[in-house]
């Protein structure tokens, strides 16, 4: 008698039934492997960097109101697809925008001394101002809070996030005793961040070094110890 060739799958024979190995018995079910569940991973490095830089484009082109899924896709040369699979709402795309600026865009350093923090802060809040995408970012900001609740609510959770890095200075100087106790930092930076986001987005002024100097040393000698 003539032998049968094994057909041979990774040197196991597998002439049984369905692809199982030939001396498995017939009526046990074959195991298959399991389908990964859950959600898709999230997007390539160079896609994410790709979408994330037309956001920035999309705003500063046509701000908030006039943001469209159509142009990111074209801008990032990405497919629609692909782009809603990841991002499937432009509140989705602007969040994670604004929260990669936030991240990655204010380094305040650690001085050792309140004055000097507060300066080094001014200088990296204004340096930021004077972008054309923050303030793209910050008219869609004021546009979130009085159109468009969900994207408010977003962008309100991601400051939530962050906002601790910012606080850090005043708390420092509270623990070196530089400010005092009741001292707040939510406070100190309304007072570094209002009058600059106030002249570069509302009068849409120049953020001159004289200006940005004046606000540094007006929070000094409203909080620091030492200037009494």
């Amino acid at each position: 008698m003539t032998a049968h060739a094994a057909d041979v799958a990774g040197g196991v024979p597998t002439g049984g039934p369905s692809g199982a190995p030939a001396d498995a018995p017939a009526d046990v079910p074959v195991k298959r492997p399991a389908r990964g569940r859950g959600r898709p991973p999230g997007p390539a490095a160079g896609v994410r960097d790709a979408v994330l830089g037309a956001v920035r484009d999309e705003l500063v082109a046509h701000g908030y109101a006039g943001f469209r899924m159509e142009r990111i896709a074209e801008r990032a040369d990405v497919h629609k697809a692909t782009l809603y699979r990841h991002w499937p709402t432009r509140t989705a795309l602007v969040r994670e925008a604004t929260a990669d600026w936030q991240r990655t865009h204010l380094d305040l350093p650690d001085t050792g001394s309140w004055p000097d923090d507060v300066r080094a802060f001014c200088t990296a809040f204004a340096a930021l101002q004077r972008q054309e995408y923050t303030r793209a970012l910050l008219r869609t900001i004021v546009f979130a809070n009085v159109d468009d609740h969900d994207l408010r609510d977003e962008l309100h959770t991601t400051w939530r996030r962050i906002a601790g890095q910012l606080r850090e200075p005043a708390l420092r100087a509270r623990r070196r005793g530089d400010v005092s106790a009741d001292c707040d930092p939510d406070f100190v930076i309304e007072m570094i961040a209002g009058p600059m986001v106030h002249r570069s987005v509302v009068t849409d002024r120049t953020l001159d070094d004289e200006f940005v100097s004046g606000i540094a040393e007006f929070v000094i000698a409203a909080t620091w110890q030492g200037a009494a």
